[in-house]
């Protein structure tokens, strides 16, 4: 029941609970915007306090959050009239990505961060939030139960852009930054690789005849392979129908091929500046214009430090081998999205 504030208004208590991670970070950001956003909702004489908390509710039998089943003992835990679960679990109606179920009933909303995209994503969560408490509050009686079971679904329109931003929505809560600590020994042999190459003067003679097209095709192709094959040997790719995502396992895979994409691109960068620094205090520019028989300067460096790096990233994609397959696979997605994907590996291998 609401409690009394200043004046004599009724106090309303929006608790707003959310997964470890991206959800977590906008959650505690919205909280003053809320608070200021939602004044006058439900009438003047309503006054409204968010109250922000991290937790995860567990993920059922078929890949999804019954937020319903646990709404009722939160909010009596907390001291909350209403309920918004912030999640970075993907989530559809039918085909299309679902920003929100709102229980107006239950008093109660889950809210799917990936469908709102990769960019603004705190201003389009208080937006999803604020409808979702807007609805809520519309139905709400302090002075006698709610209609029970009452379901708003919102989500984005049907089409290939929906898809695309939940898809990039997916590859911003996987955190493609995550994937580098757990690939130390691709690193470590990317860069033992690629330092070995810049003591031989056949590589800095083929990196002086190369062009700059030449050099970023193979960096695209060393990037490329290494990509195929950390999905390909960690098992990153779903081949089957998985537990809640009938017909959008290729929204699945492109995320996984995005994410992966990018962290080995990242690894490819640290790569060249290590290399690039390595080979300007080993090799004597004197030394180098010799061996090249040119005037030599720091686009030389450069394009041995390029090509070197891309034959190390060929041989960081067998380093990975040795890399934990697990954490590889926890690196790679958000943390609810690993918890969804080992769920149906889970089930498959019954």
């Amino acid at each position: 029941m609401p409690g009394e504030g200043e004046g004599g208004r009724r106090r309303i208590v929006l608790g707003l609970m959310a997964d470890p991670g991206l959800p977590d970070a906008v959650a505690h950001k919205l909280v003053l915007r809320l608070q200021d956003a939602l004044s006058g909702t439900g009438g003047s004489d309503v006054g409204w306090q968010v109250s922000v908390i991290r937790g995860t509710l567990p993920i059922n039998a078929a890949g999804d959050i019954q937020l319903l089943k646990y709404a009722a003992g939160l909010k009596r835990e907390h001291g909350w009239d209403l309920l918004v679960y912030l999640t970075d679990l993907p989530r559809f109606t039918g085909d299309q990505p679902l920003i929100s179920d709102v229980d107006v009933g239950e008093g109660a909303a889950l809210v799917s961060l990936p469908a709102l995209g990769s960019l603004r994503v705190t201003a389009r969560t208080l937006q999803a939030v604020l409808r979702a408490v807007r609805q809520m509050a519309d139905g709400y009686s302090p002075d006698g139960p709610r209609q029970p079971g009452k379901v708003v679904r919102h989500s984005y329109s049907a089409g290939v852009r929906a898809k695309i931003r939940l898809m990039l929505g997916m590859v911003r809560s996987n955190r493609p930054g995550r994937l580098l600590p757990s690939l130390s020994s691709a690193t470590a042999a990317a860069i033992g690789t690629g330092a070995f190459g810049i003591f031989y003067t056949s590589i800095w003679n083929m990196a002086a005849a190369s062009i700059p097209l030449r050099l970023a095709g193979i960096s695209l192709l060393s990037i490329c392979a290494m990509t195929i094959w950390l999905i390909g040997h960690n098992g990153l790719w779903d081949r089957s129908e998985r537990l809640g995502l009938s017909g959008r396992s290729g929204l699945d895979n492109a995320a996984t091929v995005i994410t992966v994409l990018l962290s080995v691109a990242a690894m490819y960068a640290l790569l060249f500046v290590v290399l690039f620094l390595g080979s300007l205090a080993i090799i004597s520019g004197q030394y180098l214009e010799s061996q090249l028989r040119h005037p030599v300067g720091p686009a030389d460096y450069a394009r041995l430090a390029w090509l070197a790096s891309s034959l190390g990233t060929f041989a960081g994609a067998l380093g990975s081998s040795f890399d934990s397959n697990e954490s590889i696979r926890e690196a790679t997605y958000s943390r609810r999205q690993h918890e969804r994907r080992k769920l149906a590996d889970d089930a498959s291998d019954e």
